[in-house]
């Protein structure tokens, strides 16, 4: 792997996480005392397992020499004719084959398979303050079929919904608790969009305490945002706590993936021309109230284009991971970072995340990483004029990570400081 450098100060982390691991391991104790009993009693494959999934998995535990880190134990038991078992989660970066152009092949992690049983494992050493979405790829025949762990109890929501690593100093679980009080569904709106040429499903949660011209958070993906990591309880759970005002939200359903095409020319349109004003006609939003955009991966950086092409109506922008490699056919690399406008006065205020495992060289990034172009794209609207904030967080592209990340981008963007 070659590091790269991120945000500032962040090849010494990369560096550091790569010689760190996740590094393979011997045999774990536990498996060890489970192959020496099937070695005296073959048949005992059934009481095995009972033993070894009688506790949570993934079995976690120190590694004696840094508190930094911790030794991960994923065990699965598979179908009877399973051929292979693959870990898949973003922990697997620094043992990536690089460039991935193969995502199967190239990035995730091939499962040991304890002899003559169903029983598989991996043993990783992960930094102790991550966060992370892990399944499991199930070989059958020509199929590899996706599941989930069912003796973690710690999942996304929704259903056959991610399992997820956390260890012992991932971020403050408060903002992103459930939210039990919810007494029925988000409100659903169709509005109709000449600009997508389609009609678009919007979820809307009005903050039942908000005042006049509260803000109002615009998510594209309603089902990332609306079931698997619910950003209504993120918005009630932090003004609930005194850290940031009565919220509303507005979730988009999906980003059109035919609007790359069009340089997203089309999303800009429907977020600007149709959907502020339909803010505004509902409201939800004055012409002088707050209005934040959001999103993950190519919504970020749609989210970024909207916001610096319509200064006047948006005030801020929410990047989880945003693809700033991207550029339209026939253009170089990081396209938007050479269309940032000079501003004068003060205009959208701009929160940057990206995970400390995203370095990784793709088909698609070309080798413009995440960590590296988020980092040039701030540099580049500090240049113009932007305020920003650089945000890192342990992990990688993929959901657990982005939702504390979003927690930290609406107080540093809506907080009272």
């Amino acid at each position: 792997m070659r590091p790269r450098v991120g945000f500032g100060g962040i090849l010494v982390l990369v560096v550091l996480a790569w010689l760190a691991g996740p590094a393979m391991a011997q045999l774990p104790p536990a498996l060890q005392a489970a192959q020496a009993r099937l070695a005296v009693q073959p048949q005992a494959v059934e009481l095995v397992w009972n033993g070894l999934s009688a506790g949570p998995l993934p079995i976690i535990e120190p590694v004696d020499d840094d508190p930094g880190r911790a030794r991960v134990t994923f065990i699965y038991r598979s179908a009877p004719d399973a051929h292979g078992v693959r870990l898949d989660s973003v922990i697997a970066a620094p043992l990536a084959r690089q460039p991935v152009t193969d995502y199967r092949r190239d990035f995730t992690l091939p499962m040991q398979r304890l002899p003559g049983t169903p029983i598989w494992w991996i043993q990783l050493e992960v930094q102790t303050d991550t966060e992370a979405v892990y399944s499991f790829l199930e070989g059958r025949g020509e199929r590899w079929i996706r599941q989930s762990d069912p003796h973690n109890p710690r999942r996304l929501r929704g259903a056959s919904a991610e399992s997820v690593l956390r260890l012992e100093r991932a971020p403050d679980m408060a903002p992103i608790r459930p939210v039990l009080s919810w007494s029925d569904a988000m409100e659903a709106e169709i509005l109709s969009s000449d600009a997508l040429g389609r009609d678009v499903s919007l979820h809307i949660q009005s903050a039942p305490d908000a005042g006049d011209c509260a803000p109002v958070l615009v998510l594209y993906d309603a089902f990332l945002w609306g079931e698997r990591a619910p950003a209504r309880d993120t918005l009630h759970n932090l003004a609930r706590d005194g850290q940031i005002p009565p919220t509303h939200l507005v979730l988009i359903d999906q980003l059109d993936p035919a609007s790359a095409a069009r340089a997203y020319a089309d999303q800009v349109d429907f977020l600007a021309r149709e959907l502020r004003p339909w803010l505004e006609a509902s409201g939800l939003a004055g012409p002088d109230c707050p209005v934040i955009l959001g999103g993950a991966s190519r919504r970020g950086l749609v989210a970024s284009l909207a916001a610096l092409e319509h200064p006047d109506l948006f005030s801020g922008v929410i990047s989880l991971s945003g693809s700033y490699y991207w550029s339209p056919d026939g253009e170089a690399p990081e396209w938007l970072a050479r269309r940032i406008p000079a501003i004068d006065a003060p205009g959208p205020r701009f929160f940057l995340a990206a995970g400390r495992l995203e370095y990784v060289e793709t088909s698609t990034n070309g080798g413009h990483v995440m960590l590296d172009t988020n980092h040039l794209f701030a540099a580049a609207l500090e240049a113009q004029g932007y305020a920003v904030t650089r945000h890192l967080y342990a992990g990688g592209h993929d959901v657990a990570g982005w939702r504390h990340a979003l927690a930290a981008g609406l107080v540093d963007l809506l907080g009272e400081d």
